[in-house]
């Protein structure tokens, strides 16, 4: 017999503990030369999208999805622009980075910055809820290995606009991410990601 599921917003509130906050995060992106994209001008991005590939097998009338390889996609952040202070060096560290990796007037990659010179950059997704004088938990970690710098976005001006701050995008290749599984429990208290899988059942 299936479980009934109750309509009451009563049960609603019991499963549910408060959800999490897309504006709570932090960023750690050192770059070449001692850059840093800090978390207060890492103004908008996704968690990176992983995937696993698949192939079709056909077999009298029906596909069978096999798992392939993994894919990783660019990953692209927004930053907030801003005067003085370490973020105003961010725009210009990203244009020195990529210039090191091909430069504009002479064609060629600085010394170890064809292969050499990629980062590995933190990103955590924060728990908006902690006592009082404390930091946050994090909520999700992951890191991005090998990353290197493919596009820096163009800087939008307009004599009309109001109300509004000057952000730019960096879109980042990287080689592969590693998620911090340890840092998730779930509501029992086990570890997410240690899960036991049972057995298929044979009929």
């Amino acid at each position: 017999m299936a479980n009934d599921i109750s309509n009451s917003i009563d049960t609603f509130k019991g499963q549910f503990y408060g959800g999490t906050r897309p504006n709570r995060f932090e960023i750690v992106a050192d770059l070449p030369g001692g850059g840093l994209i800090d978390t207060f001008h890492a103004y908008a991005f996704n968690l990176p999208e992983v995937s696993i590939g698949e192939i079709p097998v056909n077999y009298r009338g029906r596909t069978v999805y096999i798992p392939g390889d993994r894919d990783y996609n660019p990953w692209t952040i927004t930053i907030l622009d801003d005067r003085s202070g370490t973020a105003a060096s961010i725009w210009f560290a990203l244009q020195d980075w990529q210039n090191k990796i091909n430069d504009h007037q002479e064609n060629v990659s600085a010394e170890g910055f064809a292969s050499g010179n990629r980062g590995e950059w933190t990103v955590k997704h924060l728990d908006h809820h902690a006592e009082r004088g404390k930091s946050p938990g994090t909520l999700k970690e992951v890191k991005l290995v090998g990353c290197w710098l493919t596009n820096i976005g163009p800087i939008q001006m307009n004599a009309a606009e109001k109300n509004a701050l000057v952000t730019f995008t960096a879109t980042v290749r990287y080689d592969y991410i590693i998620p911090n599984l340890t840092t998730a429990t779930s509501q029992n208290g086990k570890v997410i990601g240690q899960e036991t899988f049972p057995a298929q059942s044979k009929k």
